[in-house]
């Protein structure tokens, strides 16, 4: 299934496609902690660095994660394609485990530390104040007790303003139904993010980001702190 589900992704970035993008932006991270809606993956501090490329209505983004103790790790490979005020993602996550020998092209059923997410969401959009976000997951996310995909569904929604010069996003995610996230529905994750850029450069310069979350599901309350380098090809 993964194979195959694979295959129709890299069919649709074809080397047409990849012509026509270019450069856009990179961006080194380290985060205190890192949580992913209202979960903490690891226990140390994270060091998230992300390249970005990008064209008319097509890009491509490369993210990674790592703990500092190796108690966590990550690499998303994700093409998205912008349709207006909307943007279409498929997100291929790996997730190698802690102590196995992990390989990234490893599709083997019961081997494979992939999963696929497509996502929908209006975040780049500038019309609406309102920002929200509809994620499925396709491939990778087995009940292990059917033996049945679970289709774990996550549903965002963002409210982001400015206030002295700080922007702020409230945020709050949600889970419709049993899987990845909670075993029923459920509020997962919620909260504000602070963020702040401060230039270095004409495309060089370091974000401050604090955020506060609460996953209600759960009752986990979380502080991080985020800070970097951001080199952008947009001035």
């Amino acid at each position: 299934m993964f194979r195959i589900a694979i295959t129709i992704l890299f069919l649709a970035i074809n080397v047409h496609v990849f012509s026509q993008i270019s450069f856009s932006e990179a961006e080194v991270m380290i985060q205190s902690r890192h949580i992913w809606r209202g979960t903490k993956l690891g226990d140390a501090p994270a060091i998230e660095p992300s390249i970005t490329f990008a064209g008319s209505n097509f890009g491509f983004n490369i993210w990674a994660a790592k703990t500092i103790n190796n108690s966590y790790a990550e690499i998303d490979l994700i093409p998205y394609w912008q349709f207006g005020e909307l943007t279409f993602s498929i997100l291929d996550y790996y997730n190698p485990s802690v102590g196995e020998k992990n390989q990234f092209l490893n599709f083997k059923d019961g081997e494979c530390r992939h999963s696929l997410e497509i996502t929908l969401d209006n975040y780049s959009g500038e019309k609406n104040r309102i920002k929200w976000m509809f994620g499925m997951f396709v491939a990778g996310d087995k009940n292990e007790a059917t033996g049945n995909p679970f289709y774990s569904t996550y549903l965002e929604l963002k409210y982001p303003f400015a206030v002295l010069g700080i922007d702020a996003e409230p945020f709050a995610g949600l889970t419709p139904f049993n899987g990845f996230y909670a075993e029923k529905f459920a509020v997962i994750n919620s909260g504000v993010a602070l963020s702040k850029e401060f230039k270095l450069s004409s495309r060089l310069s370091i974000p401050l980001i604090l955020t506060y979350t609460y996953n209600p599901y759960e009752d986990k309350h979380f502080l991080t702190f985020g800070t970097g380098l951001l080199f952008s090809t947009e001035n």
